[in-house]
Formats: structure tokens, C-alpha cells, sequence
């Protein structure tokens, strides 16, 4: 179904997305590889989500494999990389993520692009702001958010 949705996607105006996103990407080319997730999620966002570096650095350390963290210097180089991007492509992609979904909804009745909408409306968050966001399969990402919610909960 996942793959169903993604050739929809890509067919239907998700290879513009990814073309944008490639070409934030090229511009920002000293920070390509950690643009890369990004670039593919713009191509193909279903069955994968993004969730913050810090999400998943708090589950890895939970499950008993921590992997090495982010020196504070390392966070603020992410928030200005962060500021720079969406001052510059990030309202861009946005925006383009908006009316892509007022697109799909007016196109409602072939019905085929309802799950686009939704998809659309997923992306706004990482385009805006992509920097310290990992992105991982959905079932990944559902895992760490219940091992997160259980430890908040102290269960």
C-alpha cells in the first residue's frame, strides 16, 4: 500500500517536491549529507516519518545502545543552519507543500489523492525546519514514540 501511495505521490506532483528539495540541497551543498533523508522523504514521505535527532538519541539511550551525542556547539550549528533554511527555502517548500495539498483537495473526487493531502500536510514541519531531524520508517517511529511514552509514564 505504502508503495501504492508513493507512485501516486511521485505521478501526481511529488517529483516537483523532490526537485525542490534537491535544489535547497545543491545550494546548501556544504550541508548535502545531512539533506539527504530529506531529498528522498520529498520523493517518497509514506511509510517513513521524520522525528527530532533528539527523539532518538533519548530512545537510544532507553533501549540500552547509546550512540554518541551532539556536542551543544553541534546544536547550534543545526539551529542556525535551521534559521538560514527557512529564511531562504524552507518558507519556499512550505508553501509549496500548501498549495500541493489545496491542489489535491480540490482534486478530491478521483479520491486517489486524498492520501497525498495528508502527505503534504506531513512534510510542512521538515521543510520549514530540517535540520536535526533523522528521518526513519513508520513502524520505527511509532516504536520510539510508545518506548518514549511508557518512560514518561514510568511504565
Amino acid at each position: 500500500m505504502k508503495l501504492l501511495a508513493n507512485i501516486v505521490w511521485l505521478v501526481t506532483g511529488g517529483w516537483l517536491i523532490g526537485l525542490l528539495y534537491l535544489l535547497g540541497a545543491i545550494v546548501f551543498f556544504p550541508l548535502l549529507p545531512f539533506l539527504y533523508g530529506l531529498i528522498g522523504y520529498g520523493f517518497w514521505p509514506f511509510g517513513r516519518r521524520a522525528i527530532s535527532r533528539s527523539r532518538l538519541e533519548e530512545f537510544s539511550e532507553l533501549s540500552g545502545k547509546p550512540e554518541t551525542s551532539l556536542a551543544s556547539g553541534a546544536k547550534a550549528v543545526g539551529f542556525l543552519a535551521n534559521v538560514l533554511w527557512a529564511i531562504t527555502f524552507g518558507w519556499l517548500l512550505a508553501l509549496a507543500h500548501i498549495i500541493g495539498s489545496l491542489m489535491n483537495l480540490a482534486l478530491f473526487w478521483l479520491v486517489i489523492t486524498i492520501p497525498n493531502i495528508v502527505g503534504h500536510w506531513k512534510l510542512i514541519p521538515t521543510a520549514f525546519a530540517p535540520f536535526r531531524k533523522v528521518v526513519v520508517s513508520s513502524t520505527l517511529a511509532d516504536e520510539i514514540e510508545s518506548q518514549l511514552e511508557k518512560k514518561r509514564l514510568g511504565l
